[in-house]
C-alpha cells in the first residue's frame, strides 16, 4: 500500500487543485494506495489536520516526514499527464528520501554567480515530488534549530539542500527523464511542475 499526500495551507490554492491532483492520482497510478490531504482546513474524508500550526506554509511538507512507510508526495502545482507507476515499482527506492534535480532550470534562470547563490542560500533540488519511507530524521534535526531555519531559509528546498552536509541529511534525485519544469521550456511531460505559474493551470482553466 502506497500512502500519497499534499498539503494545502492558507489560501493560495483552492480545493479545486486538491481535487484535480486527487482525480490524476486516481487516474494514473494502478498501484494500490490512499490518498491523503495535510490541511489546516480539514473538510474531505480523506484531509489530515495540520500538527504543527506554527509552521507557515510549504514548511508543512517537512511534516510529512514523520510519516513512515511507503510514501509519495506531490504539490499542488503539478500536472499528471500519464502512468506514474515508475515511481512506485521498485520498493527499494522508498529506503531514501527522493527529490528533484532542479539544476536544469535553475541555472537557466538564475544568472548569477557561484558565490551570489550561495550567500543567498539557493538550491539545486526542488520537492514538488518526493518519495521516502522514513525521514524523520530530517524533520527531527529541523526542529532542533527551527527557528533559526525558519530565518534563514525561504524553505524546504534551501533546507535540505544547503544543511546537508552540516546535519547529514540523506537524499537522492529522481533519474527519470518523466518529470520537466514549465522552466525548462517543456510543454507536456508525464508529471509537469508549474511551480510560479499556478494560476495558468487552475482547474477552470484548463
Amino acid at each position: 500500500m502506497i500512502d500519497v499526500y499534499c498539503v494545502k495551507v492558507g489560501d493560495k490554492y483552492d480545493r479545486s487543485f486538491v481535487e484535480k491532483l486527487k482525480d490524476g492520482v486516481s487516474k494514473h497510478l494502478k498501484t494500490k494506495h490512499n490518498f491523503h490531504c495535510v490541511t489546516d482546513k480539514p473538510e474531505k474524508e480523506y484531509d489530515q489536520p495540520i500538527q504543527y500550526p506554527y509552521l507557515k506554509g510549504v514548511w508543512h511538507k517537512l511534516s510529512l516526514f514523520e510519516k513512515v512507510g511507503k510514501n509519495l508526495y506531490f504539490d499542488l502545482d503539478i500536472e499528471i499527464n500519464g502512468d506514474i507507476d515508475f515511481l512506485v515499482w521498485n520498493h527499494e527506492d522508498f529506503k531514501k528520501l527522493h527529490v528533484i534535480d532542479s539544476t536544469n532550470w535553475v541555472s537557466n534562470s538564475m544568472g548569477q554567480s557561484e558565490m551570489k547563490f550561495a550567500t543567498r542560500n539557493n538550491t539545486f533540488i526542488n520537492s514538488s515530488v518526493m518519495r521516502w519511507e522514513d525521514s524523520y530524521s530530517i524533520f527531527e534535526k529541523f526542529m532542533e534549530k527551527r527557528d533559526l531555519y525558519l530565518r534563514l531559509y525561504e524553505g524546504i528546498d534551501r533546507f535540505i539542500y544547503n544543511e546537508r552536509e552540516r546535519l547529514g541529511l540523506k537524499y537522492k534525485t529522481f533519474t527519470t527523464n518523466k518529470i520537466s519544469s514549465w522552466q525548462e521550456d517543456v510543454t507536456k511531460n508525464t508529471i509537469m511542475i508549474y511551480n510560479g505559474k499556478y494560476n495558468d493551470i487552475r482547474p477552470e482553466n484548463n
